[in-house]
This record gives structure tokens, sequence and C-alpha cells, in this order.
């Protein structure tokens, strides 16, 4: 999709790790101008000496704290004047055992995989109203769609992801406005490894025999990677799909089914 993205400009939330980060080298990549959102200022700024200044910008901010998000978009907008696509990717979820996850870790979930996305959408969807066109991918997870007691606040949170996506697509494609989510299987992510090994930990098992567990119901047989779930974004952003709207792909090696 080499200069399909050309004169397009993309939000990333979430933009500087992870498939994230893969969404934003892809569109950077198909020719579009990003501006990447992240907490990190350390990563941030690895990003900016990375990806240099002329078609990208790093921005910092923290989703979780109300009307972050209107200074964010008002920075995309003087920069780059307009935003055509946003890329909902900030926050993961914690997990454990049902009654030992505390109240803390249900809020948090919900705060950065929630709220944040409610507010980057009121926020960016008058524009592309207004412009009669966008694209708009929420990451969620297939852990919405399985049943994982260890993994509860992630399904909470990406079910209602999917709610919220369905909605709005129904509500915004006669004016233009394309929004769609997308579900990844397991991916291996900085986030993943971390929880194999905590899992591994609790378990006295070896590290390979939990990273198994996670494929035994996948029948490709491999982990995503975050370019296969930045590839995916691509094609629900890209002029190839018309006709694509509210749906929720999975891109699992075929887990869901």
């Amino acid at each position: 999709m080499k200069n399909e993205f050309k004169g397009r400009v993309a939000l990333v939330a979430g933009g500087t790790r992870g498939i994230g980060l893969a969404c934003v080298e892809a569109l950077l990549d198909a020719g579009a101008q990003v501006a990447a959102v992240g907490r990190d200022t350390v990563q941030l700024q690895d990003l900016r000496e990375r990806f240099g200044s002329e078609n990208f910008l790093a921005l910092q901010g923290d989703l979780t704290v109300a009307g972050t998000e209107e200074s964010l978009v008002t920075k995309v907008l003087e920069r780059f004047e307009r935003i055509d696509i946003l890329i909902n990717s900030a926050g993961s979820s914690g997990g454990g055992q049902f009654v030992t996850v505390p109240d803390s870790t249900w809020q948090a979930s919900f705060d950065l995989k929630i709220m944040a996305s409610v507010r980057l959408l009121r926020a960016v969807l008058p524009h592309m109203q207004a412009a009669s066109r966008g694209w708009i991918v929420s990451i969620a997870g297939n852990s919405a769609l399985h049943h994982d007691a260890q993994m509860l606040p992630s399904a909470m949170a990406n079910v209602t992801l999917l709610s919220i996506t369905k909605g709005l697509a129904r509500q915004m494609a006669p004016f233009g406005v394309v929004i769609n989510c997308v579900s990844p299987g397991p991916t291996l992510t900085d986030r993943l490894r971390a929880l194999f090994a905590s899992r591994a930990n609790e378990q006295g098992v070896p590290l390979e025999t939990v990273a198994d567990s996670f494929l035994s119901g996948t029948p490709s047989g491999r982990f995503c990677q975050p370019q296969d779930i930045a590839r995916s974004v691509l094609f629900l952003c890209s002029p190839l799909n018309r006709q694509v709207v509210g749906i929720n792909l999975t891109v699992d090696g075929g887990a869901t089914h």
C-alpha cells in the first residue's frame, strides 16, 4: 500500500509500543502523516529520532485524564490541519484470579481502555463528520469472545469497546465515517511476554509450557505479530475498504469460531 495513504493524517493512541507502534510504522510506510500518543517521554523521544519530523508528530499525554484528548486533537490539527484516521490502541488490562483481583484493576482497565477511547472519539468525530470522511479502528481483543476467568477485566473492557464500535458505526456511516474494531489473539508484544513470565512463576512451570497453553486452541499454531494486526488495520482504513462497517475483525489464527 505504498503511498495509498499519502495526504492523509492519522492519530494513533498508544502509538509508542506493541500493536500501536506497528500501526504507526505501517501508516508512515504507506505515506500517511502520523501523530503518535503515549505517556513515556523517553519512548516518544526515541520515535522522534527514528521517524524525523516531516511526517511524524510525537505527543505526550495521559488519556485517563479528562481534557487531555482536546489538547492532543488541537495539536494535531495545528500541525497537520486535519485528522482522517483514528486508531484507538491505548491501554491493556490486568487480570488474575477473580476473587483476588482488586477494584483498582477493574477501574484501571475501564479508565484506560474505555474512557480514553470515548474521550478521543468525542473529540475527533465532529471534525470527521464536518469533513464527511473518516476512518476509525479500535483495538479490542479476543478476550471479549473467549471466557478466560483470569482475563475478566480485559474481557469487560473489550466487550464494551465492541458495543461502542457497533453503535457508533451505524450512526456515523451516513456521514462518511467508517468505524470498525480489530480483536487480536495472543500477540507477541512485551506485555504478552511479561504475562507468560508471570504465569510461569505462579504455576511453577517453564515459560514454554505457558506459551504453548496460549496456542492450544489456535489452529494456525502461531502467535500473532504486531505487524499482522497493523496490516488488518491498514486495510480497514484504506481506499480498498468501502463497505466493511461496524465489524469486529478477529485476527487470531482461527481461534475464534
